[in-house]
C-alpha cells in the first residue's frame, strides 16, 4: 500500500514547500541549473515517508556542504514495501566547475547511513530520467540547498532561492 503525501502532515519542514509537478512544469523552473548526479537512495524495507524524506534531506544537505554549491534536487521516491527515493541533484551554471572540483570530497555512502545507494554522473540522453524520476514515482520539487558560502545567503538573501 502506498501512503500519498499531504503537505504539513508530519513532513519535515524542508519538504512543506515542496510540490507535486510534471515534467514541463519542472524543466521551466530548473532552466538556469544544469544536472550533475543521478542518485538512488534506498531504505530497508516499509520505511516511514517521513523517515525517507528526512534522511534524503539530509543526504542533499551534506552533498551541498561538501561542494560548497547550491544544489537542486528533483526526487521521486516510493514508500511502502520498496522505500527508495531516486534524485537529480542540479547545481547552478555558474557553479558547475566548483562542484566538478570539489565532488571528490563528498563520500556519498558515508552520508547514507544505509549503504544501499546508487551514485553516479548524470548523462543527457540516457533513456529519459526526468521521466522515470517525475512520472513513475512520486515526484518532489523541492527548494535549493544553500551551503551558506556567501554572505547574502547567510543574511537569508540568497540568490538561488526563487520567490513563487
Amino acid at each position: 500500500m502506498t501512503t500519498r503525501w499531504r503537505p504539513n502532515h508530519g513532513l519535515p519542514g524542508f519538504f512543506r514547500s515542496a510540490r507535486r509537478l510534471n515534467v514541463q512544469l519542472t524543466i521551466y523552473c530548473v532552466q538556469d541549473f544544469q544536472p550533475v548526479v543521478f542518485a538512488t537512495l534506498t531504505e530497508p524495507n516499509g520505511t516511514r515517508l517521513v523517515k525517507l524524506l528526512d534522511d534524503t534531506s539530509k543526504f542533499v544537505r551534506d552533498l551541498s556542504f561538501k561542494t560548497k554549491t547550491h544544489v537542486k534536487p528533483l526526487i521521486g521516491y516510493e514508500d511502502g514495501a520498496n522505500s527508495h527515493a531516486h534524485l537529480i541533484l542540479m547545481v547552478p551554471k555558474d557553479e558547475f566547475d566548483l562542484f566538478q572540483s570539489r565532488i571528490e570530497r563528498f563520500s556519498p555512502w558515508k552520508s547514507w547511513r544505509f549503504r544501499t545507494l546508487d551514485f553516479q554522473p548524470f548523462i543527457e540522453g540516457h533513456g529519459s530520467p526526468y521521466s522515470y524520476v517525475l512520472n513513475k514515482h512520486n515526484a518532489l520539487l523541492p527548494e535549493v540547498f544553500c551551503p551558506k558560502k556567501y554572505s547574502a545567503c547567510r543574511k537569508g538573501k540568497c540568490s538561488h532561492k526563487r520567490q513563487d
